[in-house]
């Protein structure tokens, strides 16, 4: 049930949405493998912006979603918005309750190396 919490919620909230792309399916298969053992389940809400749920400790996730932003782009995928959410309440209520949020730089902002 954990696995389709999100997905099952997107689909009742938004009907048509653009599908993830190849390269975003692996980021998400990336946030469920355990390598992130924070996240509990995530969904692209859109083609740009990602939802990730997580139990809420009571701290601020904005940090999170920041990092979150990161690993993204080491991995090649640039949303524009990742929101860390509580599972419980997706599951429970069927309601998205932010815990954080981080606008992600695009590809072109991205910090580049430079060599000398």
């Amino acid at each position: 049930m954990r696995t389709f919490a999100l997905f099952g919620l997107v689909l009742v909230t938004h009907a048509a949405i653009a599908a993830p792309t190849a390269d975003q399916e692996l980021f998400k298969g990336y946030l469920l493998s355990g390598k992130e053992p924070k996240v509990k389940d995530a969904t692209w809400m859109s083609d740009t912006n990602l939802y990730v749920g997580v139990v809420d400790d009571g701290s601020n996730r904005s940090g999170f979603a920041e990092y979150l932003c990161l690993a993204a782009a080491n991995q090649g995928v640039y949303p524009e918005m990742i929101k860390v959410v509580d599972i419980a309440k997706v599951v429970r209520e069927q309601r998205f309750h932010e815990l954080g949020r981080s606008y992600c730089p695009s590809q072109s902002d991205a910090p580049t190396e430079v060599q000398f």
